[in-house]
């Protein structure tokens, strides 16, 4: 059946016509165009759909679990904070439970939420100075047998991995990854400046959770964090809830970057979405206590953060305008993985977002199925 979605677009209230999962048109329609078209009025604004390209888990289920039915879960949970698309997201464990996380996605099947567009490998080929909550026990060295595997385990759908890009072996898994058509970042890493910008130079194209887990920005040794800020075209991951990065380092990495290289992240576990309380992360135990998850020894451990939180946290602390939303939320994400998501524009995929003058969520499409109505 075909749609009429209306909402406010540049300024203006339009309908955007959808049939079969895409955009058709967008405009102002008499009665006469829309007969036949089943009309959605979201009395919002509408926004191309959030992408998050880094998200372990929400609403109790997590990626490691390695289940469709965690996967529903996950999906359903984000979609009801905006995210119409997402790379589940892995976590440094053993060969095995990665692999069952791998082959668990079923493609053909619904999720009823946002929709996979496939894996980001977080590990295992990370610094063992540098973990974070990442599990100690099962860091490797780069090992492009290792990618080349999962590759095949996963059908082809591992579009994104971090590494830290100092390691032995990490020049040869790099171009394997270009090879193979997937998007590397840097992270969790002991880097020096000149060791990451040799990294962009090769073909990193990102970085992982910029300032968390890797080399920070210091006036004599810039770091990791200082070479992502210094290299034009090095995406940076953010997370804004104002726990891993200060709101002033927020401000300052953005007005460094510019909003075109910024990619707004989650980093969310089981517990985004859940009460306050204790939950596992791979084999290790983290709790849930005043907006943060931490290990018992303190250290951050991902976040239960949404998308939606996130850009009403960077509106509030004014490190970015109204118009910058699409562009971090969905434009940069499509634009580093060759997506042809991310635009209200016909022939586009129907994936939006309709929110309130507060920026709450009030309707989310995929493929221009209503998925979440507040």
């Amino acid at each position: 059946m075909k749609q009429a979605i209306q909402g406010e677009v540049s300024g203006v209230v339009q309908q955007i016509l959808v049939e079969a999962g895409r955009i058709q048109a967008i405009g102002r329609f008499t009665q006469n165009e829309l007969t036949g078209c089943q009309l959605i009025d979201t009395g919002g604004k509408l926004l191309p759909g959030f992408i998050d390209v880094h998200v372990h888990g929400g609403g109790g289920a997590e990626t490691m679990d390695g289940t469709m039915e965690a996967y529903r879960q996950i999906c359903q949970t984000h979609a009801r904070h905006g995210t119409t698309a997402l790379l589940l997201t892995t976590i440094t464990e053993s060969d095995t439970a990665i692999e069952r996380a791998l082959r668990a996605y079923r493609p053909e099947l619904e999720t009823g939420g946002a929709e996979v567009l496939g894996f980001h490998l977080e590990g295992p080929f990370i610094h063992p100075n540098r973990p974070g909550a990442q599990s100690q026990a099962h860091i490797k060295p780069p090992s492009v047998d290792r990618l080349r595997r999962w590759m095949e385990t996963s059908g082809g759908t591992v579009r994104y991995i971090t590494l830290a890009p100092e390691l032995e072996g990490a020049d040869e898994l790099i171009d394997e990854a270009q090879r193979l058509g997937v998007v590397v970042a840097a992270g969790h890493s002991n880097a020096t400046y000149k060791e990451a910008r040799r990294a962009f130079a090769r073909g990193v194209q990102s970085t992982t959770h910029l300032f968390n887990a890797m080399t920070g920005l210091h006036h004599r040794a810039p770091g990791l964090a200082g070479a992502a800020l210094d290299t034009v075209e090095a995406y940076v991951e953010l997370i804004a809830d104002t726990h891993h990065v200060h709101p002033a380092v927020m401000r300052i990495a953005i007005g460094q970057k510019g909003v075109h290289r910024v990619l707004l992240i989650t980093d969310a576990i089981r517990a985004a979405g859940m009460p306050e309380g204790t939950y596992d992360l791979g084999q290790q135990t983290v709790t849930y206590r005043n907006g943060t998850v931490r290990l018992p020894d303190g250290t951050l451990a991902g976040s239960v953060l949404t998308l939606d939180r996130a850009v009403q946290n960077l509106l509030a602390c004014d490190a970015l305008q109204d118009a910058d939303i699409p562009v971090v939320t969905s434009g940069n994400q499509a634009a580093l993985l060759n997506l042809p998501h991310g635009r209200l524009a016909a022939g586009h995929p129907a994936n939006l977002v309709a929110v309130n003058a507060a920026w709450d969520v009030t309707h989310t499409f995929v493929r221009g199925q209503l998925v979440y109505q507040a």
